[in-house]
């Protein structure tokens, strides 16, 4: 016959009885009502040779009010001493809501049975929670021990494991029916039991490290932005938020760990929501530690590396260096002309579109709104991809005067992020009055320092054509296209201008290839510029400084110089890999010493191949139980 676990304990104070039992060394778990002074004296009776032991009350659930039917109805004993007997273990949070229902189990001490105690047999009658409190308890048989005064405070035990799944709070003598809080229920108003409490995919030392971390935090600073902290985290990545607002930062953090279920690699709100959570506190220390915990938390989920794929010898024939096309003369004149280039033919039927065997990417994505926040604040955001998936490593509102030496600083930590397979990537998308500035120039201190990007490939990604689905469309069909492509002829379009910019976006549908531009934008709305990203052209490349344009630009043109010396560097490389050679020529221009500037010192370069930066996919099925 097996014993009763030592652990059940009965709790005397001022007269009253009371249940409880061992949940650590000195740590006693019982209802509010049945302490209501601030000492107690704790009895084991699985431990008959135990003397009682005086413990004090250290914690109240914080949303008790005094009545044994409000919620938050626990509160923690601390013992003077250890009492010697093994804790309880928690049974996992499903448990008691098994098909077939377990016998479950409470060890409480009524009228009569003060000092030895009795059992009651009970079943959860279902998994819905009142008032997102309570567990409603039937009896087992229908007959038997009812779980009378005495019982408050007493486990809920699952039967067959002598695992702990609640802990009983009242009893109905009218319907014979009882309620337990729930392991679940509990962990949320006493943050410390979340470290014994079962929530697969989070090991103890993971929650206890979160856990404190989250203390250090405080809600007061988070007041009324914990809702949408949560649905930030939660939305993207298929997990309902709970309506309405979280009552502290803790329990929206234990909402994920407990309702989120096990976490997988595409899957990981904990770790969106500590990034969120780092960009609002004040304290940098404290935010570069909530990063830390994200990056451990992912690194511990991450899949094992893949082994790229074997480049076949057809695929390396993709790369032999061609003898480059002439550039036409009729590349520098005005849109007519410089359209005048047959469609490239998509695939052949029965064929399907792959990703070329000659580049892989390991992409670092930094995006830069408005936030609405107050003016000209700043949404900036930094997210590593890995495998296809998006895991965000920084995000803060900042002025603008602020973003430069902060992406900087999160890119270094995005680093840690990436596949160390693929060849790492910086993508930047900016809204349109940005995509002239020189990210690629960006550098940790003023003057000093290697530009980011002759640290590695950097590209820059048009932020109103990333929130288009049909723009989105349009330029994964043209890298359909230019995956079969051995070379990127340059088109050129010159600095004229035209009197109607639309027509020129419907004739660069038919364009399949980079595009240059003989000047940078005159203004964030220039119609020119709008006109080409409109089409949309995956690949835009321009001088951001040089010729000023208009209609008296003729044979001297900086910029038709710059798309002749354009098109002799990139017409015999695939357009995937040309982020790599700009990456080159980026550094050939910073390491130039002529008396004449590089003509590359000053490039602006669109590339955009959605296919490397996917939106976050929703999951198929929320695993919110």
């Amino acid at each position: 016959m097996t014993r009763s676990p030592a652990w059940h304990a009965r709790i005397d104070t001022d007269g009253t009885v009371g249940s409880g039992f061992l949940v650590s060394g000195r740590t006693v778990l019982t209802c509010a009502h049945v302490v209501a002074g601030d000492r107690a004296s704790v009895v084991f009776p699985g431990a008959p040779g135990l003397a009682p032991v005086p413990a004090r009350v250290v914690v109240r659930g914080h949303a008790w009010a005094g009545g044994d039917r409000d919620p938050g109805d626990l509160a923690v004993l601390e013992l003077d001493r250890p009492p010697g007997p093994a804790p309880a273990a928690f049974a996992p949070l499903d448990a008691p809501y098994a098909s077939p229902a377990p016998k479950l189990v409470a060890y409480g001490f009524p009228y009569g049975y003060d000092e030895e105690g009795v059992q009651s047999e009970l079943r959860a009658t279902s998994s819905q929670l009142i008032r997102d409190e309570w567990a409603q308890l039937g009896g087992w048989r229908g007959y038997g021990q009812k779980t009378d005064h005495g019982f408050s405070g007493a486990a809920v035990m699952v039967e067959s494991t002598g695992t702990v799944a609640g802990m009983v709070v009242s009893h109905d003598p009218v319907s014979h029916t009882s309620r337990m809080i729930p392991a679940r229920i509990l962990a949320r108003h006493w943050a410390p039991l979340a470290d014994l409490v079962p929530t697969p995919g989070y090991p103890a030392e993971e929650k206890r490290w979160l856990r404190e971390l989250v203390a250090r935090v405080g809600s007061p600073a988070l007041a009324g932005s914990l809702g949408r902290l949560l649905r930030g985290a939660a939305g993207p990545l298929g997990v309902e938020p709970p309506p309405g607002e979280p009552g502290s930062l803790w329990e929206a953090v234990w909402y994920l760990l407990s309702e989120a279920g096990r976490p997988g690699p595409g899957a990981l709100p904990l770790a969106e929501l500590t990034v969120r959570l780092a960009g609002l506190v004040g304290d940098e220390t404290l935010g570069a530690e909530l990063r830390d915990w994200s990056r451990a938390h992912r690194a511990r989920h991450d899949p094992p590396p893949v082994a790229p794929p074997a480049v076949s010898h057809a695929a390396v024939g993709l790369m032999s260096h061609a003898p480059a096309p002439p550039y036409a003369a009729e590349h520098a004149e005005p849109y007519a002309a410089a359209l005048a280039v047959a469609p490239v033919p998509g695939p052949a039927v029965g064929t399907s579109p792959v990703r070329p065997a000659t580049r892989r990417w390991s992409p670092i994505l930094v995006e830069i709104t408005r936030s609405g926040a107050d003016r000209g604040a700043l949404l900036v955001e930094v997210s590593a991809y890995r495998d296809g998936e998006r895991r965000l490593v920084a995000e803060q509102r900042l002025a603008e005067r602020e973003v430069r030496a902060w992406v900087l600083d999160r890119i270094d930590d995005a680093f840690a992020q990436i596949d160390t397979e693929g060849r790492e990537l910086i993508a930047f998308a900016l809204p349109r009055r940005w995509l002239n500035k020189p990210v690629d120039q960006w550098s940790a201190r003023k003057g000093m320092g290697t530009p980011l990007g002759c640290v590695a490939p950097v590209v820059v990604m048009d932020h109103d054509r990333r929130g288009s689905k049909r723009l989105q469309f349009r330029l994964k069909k043209m890298w359909d296209v230019l995956d079969r492509q051995p070379g990127s002829a340059v088109h050129g379009i010159s600095c004229a201008g035209s009197a109607r910019p639309e027509w020129l976006t419907v004739q660069l549908q038919d364009v399949v290839g980079p595009v240059g531009l003989t000047r940078p934008p005159r203004s964030p709305r220039d119609r020119l510029h709008t006109a080409v990203l409109d089409a949309p052209a995956p690949i835009v490349l321009w001088p951001r400084t040089g010729c000023a344009g208009g209609a008296s630009c003729g044979d001297s043109c900086r910029g038709a110089g710059f798309l002749n010396a354009l098109a002799d560097q990139l017409s015999v490389l695939p357009p995937g890999d040309l982020p790599e050679r700009i990456f080159e020529l980026r550094k050939r221009a910073f390491g130039h010493d002529g008396p004449e500037p590089h003509w590359a010192a000053d490039l602006s370069f669109v590339w955009e191949d959605p296919r490397w930066f996917p939106d976050v996919p929703p999951l198929s099925q929320s695993p919110v139980g």
